[in-house]
Formats: structure tokens, C-alpha cells, sequence
């Protein structure tokens, strides 16, 4: 098949699913899904109705190297298997070697995790020690101290404005969409959340309106608001700088671990 007729193959599928009955957001996403998967298939002039097995793990494969989590994969092959099943063709995520590469990926992402261990209040000592008193580690420094004291997620932390991070007499009162988080003070200066965060704010004169956590460059200019791969990197990157293992160390551990040993701070 040359690419003109996978262009126009790949065109008249892109449909497919948009009539589908299905409830409306499962429809929605299947739909984008398999014109995803359509148009992957067309730019390498390949069939995708029905699609070889092969290349049902190929596609899949290449999701996995974007760094697309586990759930949204699973979406990508259940929008496969509903095309086909819609057009009367034999599901090729059936086909052991899909089930196979699946069962190879979640073993890989169990060990992964088993690999890697939440934050503890030493660690977090040890990583805020290394840190000097420019801009961008007073940054790090209360983007640390706060998502580790209030137990919050990379994508809740990212999410805080100035106005969210309020004085409340030695802490910090944190204020979520559905929930208000009182921070208490740290035990020592250099580990205190509100002492971090007020330092940062002042040293970077930021708007009492706008995001609490933004970019640097290299010349101390402020960005945009940090996105949550940033904080992922911030965190191993400081771990490192510490002496820390990166092996025991896991990007997402902010939010994880025992509520008592954060006081220790």
C-alpha cells in the first residue's frame, strides 16, 4: 500500500468510532484514540483495520517510550479492540504476543516501583543542607519543604498560587480546592515551611496574584508556573546533589509516607 491509499484508508477510519454506542466520554475517548492510532498507521503505510498484532505491539511500544502512563495504554488498546470488534475483525489485541508485551510491561512497572522508596524527613534534611541561598534554591527549597509537610502531589503542588499559601501563626495554612492543610512549623530554621516560603516569595518579589512555584533561567529571569515533570526533576536532582541513591529515591514520592515522621522536619 503506497501512502496516498494509506492517507485515504486511514481518512475513511477516522469515524469510525465517533457513532459508537458507547457512554459519551468513552466514546470521546476511544474515538481520539483510534484516529491517533489510525493516522500512526497511515504515515507508515500500514493497515489498521485489521491491524497485525505486530504492529498493535509496536504502537503500543512507542506510547510507552513517550513516557505515557500505563492507564492511558490500556485506553489505546481497548479503542484498537473496539474497532475491530465494530467492524466485524478479529481483535488483534487478543493475539498472544499483545498479551505478552502487556504482561512484560506491567512486570517492568511493578519492579520499577518496587525499585524506588518514598522521602523521609532525613532525606529531606540532607537535601535542603545542600542547598545555598540563590534564587533558584530558595525555590527548590520551599517547593521541597511544602509538598513534603502538606503531603501533596506534583500536580497539586504545581496548582498552589501565592494566595493559596497563607501565614497561619509559625505554619503555613495551605489551601486546596476541596480541603485546608495546616503545615506546622519546622523544627529548625533551615527545615521550616513557612520560613522557605516567605524567603522565596520576597527574594523573588512575587505577585500577591499568580502561581507560587515558576521557571528560572539561567539569568534569574521567572517563567510560567512549573509543570509536574519539573518537580519530578527537581526532586531527583536535589536527591543526587545530597549524596542521595537515586536507585531509592522515586520522583513521585512527595506526597507518600507516614504523616508522623513529617513533624520530625
Amino acid at each position: 500500500m503506497n501512502r496516498n491509499d494509506a492517507a485515504k484508508r486511514s481518512a475513511a477510519l477516522q469515524g469510525l468510532l465517533d457513532a459508537a454506542e458507547l457512554p459519551d466520554n468513552t466514546r470521546r475517548v476511544y474515538a481520539a484514540q483510534w484516529r491517533q492510532f489510525a493516522a500512526w498507521c497511515a504515515a507508515r503505510c500500514s493497515l489498521a483495520l485489521p491491524a497485525r498484532p505486530r504492529l498493535v505491539v509496536l504502537y503500543l511500544a512507542s506510547l510507552a517510550r513517550e513516557g505515557l502512563a500505563p492507564s492511558t495504554l490500556k485506553t489505546a488498546r481497548q479503542a484498537i479492540t473496539k474497532a475491530h470488534e465494530l467492524s466485524g475483525h478479529a481483535p488483534p489485541t487478543s493475539a498472544p504476543i499483545v498479551d505478552a508485551w502487556r504482561r512484560r510491561l506491567v512486570a517492568g512497572a511493578a519492579h520499577a516501583e518496587q525499585q524506588t522508596a518514598p522521602l523521609t524527613a532525613e532525606h529531606v534534611r540532607r537535601m535542603v543542607a545542600s542547598m545555598d541561598e540563590d534564587l533558584v534554591d530558595l525555590r527548590d527549597r520551599a517547593l521541597l519543604l511544602v509538598g513534603y509537610a502538606a503531603r501533596l502531589r506534583r500536580a497539586d503542588l504545581v496548582r498552589l498560587d501565592v494566595a493559596h499559601a497563607l501565614v497561619a501563626g509559625d505554619g503555613l495554612e495551605i489551601l486546596m480546592p476541596a480541603r485546608r492543610i495546616i503545615v506546622p512549623p519546622g523544627r529548625h530554621p533551615i527545615t521550616c515551611p513557612r520560613r522557605a516560603v516567605q524567603s522565596w516569595r520576597d527574594a523573588a518579589a512575587l505577585p500577591a496574584r499568580g502561581p507560587l512555584f515558576v521557571a528560572i533561567n539561567r539569568w534569574g529571569q521567572l517563567g510560567g508556573r512549573l509543570s509536574d515533570r519539573a518537580v519530578g526533576l527537581i526532586v531527583q536532582l536535589r536527591a543526587r546533589d545530597a549524596g542521595l541513591s537515586m536507585k531509592g529515591i522515586s520522583a513521585d514520592s512527595l506526597h507518600v509516607g507516614s504523616p508522623d515522621e513529617r513533624r520530625l522536619l
